[in-house]
C-alpha cells in the first residue's frame, strides 16, 4: 500500500523466489526490504528459524521489450519443473502459473492448501499484461506457450496463421 507496484509472476522455490515486479518510480530496493524483511521475522518465529531465508540479497534485471518479458515469464513458471520439483507447472503449489491458465471453474480444485495458496496469490498477482499478449483463448495459448516448449517467435507465427496473417500483412 505504500509502495506501488505491480507483480506480474512468481514462483517461490526452497532457497529462492522468482518475480516480475514492474515500478513506475519506486525504488526496487526499498519495495524488497518493506517485504522480505517482515515475511522473514514472522517465518523464523512461527517455525522457530533464525537468519536468512533466502539464499542471496536480491537480483534484478531490467525487462525492456515484451517478448523477453513473456520468456521471463515462462521461465519463473517452468522452475520448479527444470529443478525436478515436479513433472508439470500446474502441479506446484507455490507458483501464480495457476491463475494464468486456470478457469474460473477449475481454479478451486487441488485441496485446502493450494486453494488458499491461489487464492493469496489472486490478490498479489497480475495477469492481464501477460495474458493479453496472446489474442485467442489467451489461458491456453500461454499455456501452449510455457507448457509446449515453444518458442515466442514460434508462437508469434501460430497466432498469425490462427488469424490467417502472413509476413506481409500490415495494418491500414
Amino acid at each position: 500500500e505504500k509502495h506501488r507496484f505491480t507483480i506480474h509472476a512468481c514462483c517461490l522455490m526452497t532457497n529462492h523466489f522468482h518475480m516480475i515486479i514492474e515500478t513506475e518510480s519506486e525504488d526496487l530496493s526499498a519495495i524488497m526490504q518493506k517485504t522480505l524483511h517482515p515475511y522473514s521475522i514472522e517465518y523464523n518465529r512461527k517455525y522457530r528459524y533464525s537468519g536468512h531465508l533466502f539464499e542471496k540479497r536480491f537480483t534484478a534485471c531490467l525487462i525492456d521489450d515484451e517478448r523477453y518479458f513473456l520468456e521471463v515469464s515462462r521461465y519463473i513458471h517452468l522452475n520448479p519443473v527444470k529443478a525436478l520439483m515436479v513433472r508439470e507447472p500446474l502441479d506446484y503449489a507455490y507458483s501464480s502459473y495457476g491463475l494464468f491458465v486456470r478457469t474460473v471453474e477449475s481454479a478451486g480444485s487441488g485441496g485446502k492448501s493450494k486453494t488458499r495458496l491461489l487464492s493469496l496469490a489472486e490478490q498479489l498477482v497480475e495477469t492481464d499484461r501477460v495474458l493479453s499478449c496472446f489474442r485467442h483463448n489467451p489461458q491456453e495459448q500461454y499455456r501452449m506457450f510455457v507448457e509446449g516448449k515453444i518458442s515466442h517467435a514460434e508462437q508469434e507465427l501460430l497466432i498469425q496463421k490462427d488469424m490467417k496473417e502472413d509476413d506481409m500483412w500490415l495494418p491500414w
